[in-house]
Formats: structure tokens, sequence, C-alpha cells
């Protein structure tokens, strides 16, 4: 062949418009990288410890209150049941924070939006006790973390106690890249801490993203 024809189909070669490479899909965590990307006591400071009861359950029906509510509260049994999780304890107090976590396609992970939406709208209601016994839920905002985030605050408060509000407790569920996590922080007597949903979702949210 010419040099002259080999020298034009090197230079075309050299000019051709490049495909870019199309990024490998994230894959989904396993349990065991799930696991290692959840808080620990030690992520949320000093007089925070291991909570061995690990009870898994948000709200109860009573809590929950309406139908709604209590549907909404039941979407969230796959993340409950997770093996990847954490139960975390104020040292000495009945109050902590604990974690689930699942992971999977994107699809999959999507869809959990729906039920955040469903919970923050459903749940959130006054005063429907009766006697002088309050209990509210209202929408919770943690700020803008992972690709969604939605969460509510239960509160149940007797006026007249000294040690109120008796029980409280903030549900979040948060979306970040192949992982949905919830993050359940409550407190008895007086000892919730308000501030703690939030400090641990902040916490949270970069463990997962940098696990992935």
């Amino acid at each position: 062949m010419p040099s002259v024809i080999l020298g034009g189909l090197a230079a075309a070669l050299l000019l051709a418009p490049t495909t870019p490479a199309m990024a490998a899909p994230v894959k989904p965590l396993t349990p065991a990288q799930l696991r290692a990307a959840l808080v620990t006591p030690e992520d949320l400071g000093d007089g925070f410890v291991p909570n061995t009861k690990r009870n898994r359950e948000v709200l109860d029906a009573k809590a929950a209150r309406t139908k709604k509510c209590v549907k909404a509260i039941k979407a969230l049994s796959p993340l409950l049941r997770s093996k990847a999780a954490v139960f975390i304890d104020k040292e000495g107090k009945p109050s902590g924070i604990k974690q689930f976590a699942i992971s999977g396609a994107p699809a999959r992970m999507a869809s959990w939006q729906t039920v955040g939406k469903v919970m923050a709208r459903d749940c959130v209601r006054g005063n429907a006790s009766a006697d002088d016994v309050g209990e509210t839920i209202t929408k919770l905002s943690v700020g803008k973390l992972g690709d969604w985030a939605y969460g509510i605050r239960y509160t149940n408060t007797v006026p007249e106690a000294n040690l109120s509000p008796v029980h409280a407790a903030d549900v979040v569920l948060i979306r970040v890249k192949n992982t949905v996590t919830l993050l359940v922080s409550d407190g008895f007597f007086s000892t919730f801490d308000p501030g703690l949903s939030k400090r641990a979702a902040r916490v949270a949210v970069p463990k997962l993203r940098d696990a992935q």
C-alpha cells in the first residue's frame, strides 16, 4: 500500500473522536461491607456503649395510631430485619440510637423513596390523646444528606410530669447510592437527645458513601 495512503489512515485514526469508557456500575455492598460501614459508639463520642437488647422496633401501633401510619411503619420491616444493624445506648440511660442498612440494585434502592415520602406524609399529626397526655408526630429534617432523606419525630408528653417527654423517637430514612439506611433515636423519661439523630446521620452518610 502506498505510503501516502498509510499516512492518511494513521492520521484518521489519531483524529477520530474517542468514545468515553462507560463507568462501571456501583455494586451493592456485601453484608460484611455494610456492617463495617455502620455507625459505632466511638463515632458518637464519650458516653455511648453497645446496647445488648437489640430491639428491632420503630414505633408500635399505639404510637403510630392511624392505620395509614401503621402501614407506613410496617413498610420499614425489610430494613428492621437486616443483619447489618447496630444498637447503641447512652451509658446508664434509657436512650440511644440504632441503625439498619441494606444494599441492592439502584432501582430497588430508589423504590424506598416512596416509603420515606409516605411515612413523612401519613404519620404527621397533632395531639390525638385524651386526658393530659399529648402525642404528636412531626416532620423532621436532618439536612441535605445522601440522595434523599425523610424523617419524623414522635413525642409523648405529660404536662404535669417532671420527666417529660415520657417517650420520644426520631425515625430517619436515607439513601446513599446503592444503600438505604434507617436511623431510630429514642429516649424515655426526659433522656431523649433531640440532636442525636442528625449527628448520627452526618456520620452514617459519609461512611456508607466511602464504602461504595
